[in-house]
């Protein structure tokens, strides 16, 4: 069992004491009684658990304080609140990502750089984040800095490369407000292009600061294989891949379908995802730079289909017209990841009233040690599913596209054709 001298004062890892076994138990127990009080009737499926459940994080934040002696010490912020939990060495971190991270505040001390003081929102140095590739070890540094001057930043990123050669970028970014965001504004790089890559699913995989990338590398790669398992594609499918990120699910799935289409609302992610596809020569995938509830409804407006839909939102889960949108393109198959369970399941009884259901639900303990687990389910059209739509041919006169068309093209499209229809 683990152990943690900081464990009750962090709060980070509230369920380190309880054998690891019991808690994948303890997580189905609690997804099978959301169910229960939803009255949906879903099989939860065993956890699949971690092979290992330390050191698994790939994004760590930190902040600093100063203790009694006036020592600068790195840690993490104790649950619900702004107070700084002194850490040295953080079981759930790379040990070269604790090695780092003691390094800066010894650097940080030594350069005389001064932290920022939340309650009369002086001096520099907000935070640091840090990313690693698992396969790669490569590394980012991110310096969260309350203003754009940097004194003794370069001597700051010269002593961290010499001692650390997996260190391949070194960013900044300048958050002058007070504000629990962390990455709020550009992030400049000081060394290096910005960006590091990892091997997911056999795919390289480069991703920012700002993107989104699981934290859990080893399990992440349990969770789409589910996925690709329940999706069961064939060579003539069309994927629609919503909240998509840097692409790593699309990507994954481009080997066994005919076309993935990636939606995401962050345009850096989308440069990112479409870097991601170039890297790995993967031809048949597209990313659009829009919101996914909106590029739904806009799908819904011209009848676009898809045989797949998959979707990965944030904690608040989906929203209403995504669902009714996505539900009316009658796709076979709609593939729902979820960091949230219980959002999830809110979303689930959504889905049912237009039709859509699932018998299972597979848990993957993408968090060890936390109360938190991921969640995926396969919903397919129930009896009471809204008809199939029927694809009909272009009206006379309207030239069928030459290429496929985006929803907005296709709306365009529409709209010029009615047009010149009033005019006759």
């Amino acid at each position: 069992m683990t152990k943690c001298p900081v464990q009750k004062l962090c709060g980070g890892c509230p369920l380190l004491t309880v054998p690891y076994k019991k808690q994948g138990e303890m997580k189905r127990n609690q997804v099978i009684s959301l169910l229960k009080q939803a009255r949906l009737d879903i099989e939860v499926a065993p956890v699949e658990m971690a092979a290992e459940p330390a050191a698994y994080r790939n994004k760590v934040i930190v902040d600093f304080v100063k203790d009694k002696d006036k020592h600068v010490r790195a840690g993490l912020y104790a649950a619900k609140s702004h107070k700084v939990i002194p850490v040295s060495s953080c079981a759930m971190h790379p040990q070269t990502v604790n090695e780092i991270i003691n390094e800066i505040a010894h650097l940080i001390e030594s350069m005389k750089i001064q932290l920022w003081n939340n309650k009369n929102q002086t001096g520099l140095l907000r935070h640091v984040l840090i990313r690693w590739g698992a396969k790669t070890n490569q590394i980012m540094i991110v310096f969260i800095t309350g203003r754009k001057e940097f004194p003794s930043r370069r001597n700051l990123v010269n002593a961290l490369r010499e001692k650390f050669p997996q260190i391949t970028t070194i960013c900044q970014s300048v958050t002058e407000r007070d504000t629990s965001v962390v990455l709020e504004n550009e992030v400049i790089p000081l060394y290096g292009d910005g960006f590091i890559e990892d091997i997911l699913c056999g795919l390289k995989i480069s991703f920012s600061a700002e993107s989104f990338y699981q934290i859990n590398h080893d399990q992440c790669e349990k969770l789409y294989a589910l996925a690709k398992e329940k999706l069961d594609l064939n060579e003539n499918d069309t994927v629609l891949d919503t909240y998509c990120g840097v692409g790593t699910i699309g990507l994954y799935l481009a080997d066994s379908c005919k076309k993935v289409t990636g939606v995401e609302i962050n345009e850096a992610a989308v440069k990112n995802a479409r870097y991601n596809a170039r890297a790995n020569d993967i031809n048949n995938i597209s990313f659009i730079a829009m919101d996914s509830t909106q590029y739904m409804k806009e799908a819904q407006k011209v009848h676009y289909h898809y045989d797949a839909i998959v979707l990965d939102p944030p904690r608040a889960g989906t929203t209403g017209a995504f669902i009714s949108a996505a539900c009316s393109l009658t796709p076979k198959k709609i593939c729902y990841i979820s960091c949230d369970p219980k959002t999830q399941i809110r979303d689930l009884m959504e889905f049912k009233k237009h039709g859509y259901t699932t018998k299972t639900m597979t848990l993957v303990d993408m968090f060890p040690h936390t109360d938190h687990v991921e969640s995926i389910c396969l919903l397919t059209p129930s009896k009471n599913a809204p008809k199939k739509f029927e694809k009909k041919g272009p009206s006379k006169g309207v030239q069928k596209p030459k290429k496929d068309l985006n929803p907005y093209e296709r709306a365009l499209l529409e709209l010029k054709q009615s047009k010149k229809n009033k005019k006759k």
